[in-house]
């Protein structure tokens, strides 16, 4: 309850199947019918679509009005609030630009190996310099830009313009993360950049470093302390670990390989079934 209605930052450890959806959908819920008159923006930053869209059925469910409720993943966040309407101050974007996705993005770098006669066997056709050498200048005659330069071109226009990150966080009043152990370094620095624009946005931190999966795709699992570092505000650490989905015996197994203590416990109603 706390969590959710309080003004608190918070950094919230949340183990397996605790809630962490729930907690976010009451919290965006209670802070827009605590202020219902305001066309500040309350924003989710989620890992994928799927997510973004379960929270937004959510809700509907609820019968929230969602219209100052902003919800989708960081590449969606600084498309809509910084390249779109900023994309005049870059040198990179001002004369237009195309998306490509990431099979684009293998389709060119296989045709590149091909070009250079460069066997990348099972490896990554753009961890050879010389082909993400020929890659990157492919993109800049092509006037496209990739998933990792909507990252990189979003961080140089709040790092080079500070009224972006004014006019932005002007019209925030919260953002809350989720999943921020598989947050890439660039999104907690873009993040920054606009929150120390605003002081008064209220951040919402949630994830386990337990659960991150993504570290050689580029994901940082920060520790409480260095998101402390990166945003000048006050946070609250709370814990999430009544697990909803398991029995306490494949808890207690999972707890055996944590980096980090949650002192989870199952609360389900299989809690004591034994499993298979």
């Amino acid at each position: 309850q706390e969590i959710w209605q309080g003004p608190s930052n918070y950094i919230l450890t949340a183990c397996p199947g605790s809630g962490k959806t729930r907690t976010i959908t009451y919290r965006l819920a209670y802070l827009q019918q605590k202020y219902p008159s305001s066309r500040k923006y309350n924003i989710a930053i989620t890992y994928t679509n799927r997510a973004a869209e379960e929270i937004e059925n959510r809700l509907d469910d609820l019968g929230i009005d969602t219209s100052c409720i902003w919800t989708g993943t960081i590449h969606q966040f600084c498309m809509h609030f910084i390249i779109r309407p900023y994309a005049m101050y870059s040198d990179r974007l001002r004369k237009g630009y195309r998306i490509i996705d990431e099979y684009i993005t293998a389709e060119y770098g296989r045709s590149i190996a091909n070009q250079l006669g460069i066997n990348c066997g099972y490896d990554d056709p753009l961890s050879f310099p010389k082909i993400r050498e020929r890659y990157d200048q492919l993109l800049i005659e092509k006037q496209e830009i990739d998933f990792d330069l909507i990252l990189s071109l979003s961080y140089d226009l709040v790092k080079a313009n500070s009224f972006i990150c004014e006019n932005i966080a002007s019209i925030i009043r919260s953002i809350h993360v989720d999943e921020y152990q598989d947050t890439k370094e660039l999104q907690y620095q873009i993040l920054a950049e606009i929150v120390k624009a605003n002081t008064a946005i209220n951040l919402l931190f949630v994830g386990d470093v337990n659960q991150a999966i993504y570290g050689t795709l580029g994901s940082v699992a920060k520790s409480a302390d260095e998101i402390r570092m990166l945003y000048p505000l006050d946070f609250c650490e709370e814990t999430l670990s009544g697990c909803y989905r398991s029995t306490q015996r494949l808890v207690d197994y999972y707890t055996q390989f944590e980096i980090n203590t949650t002192n989870a416990s199952a609360v389900s109603n299989i809690r004591d079934t034994h499993g298979t």
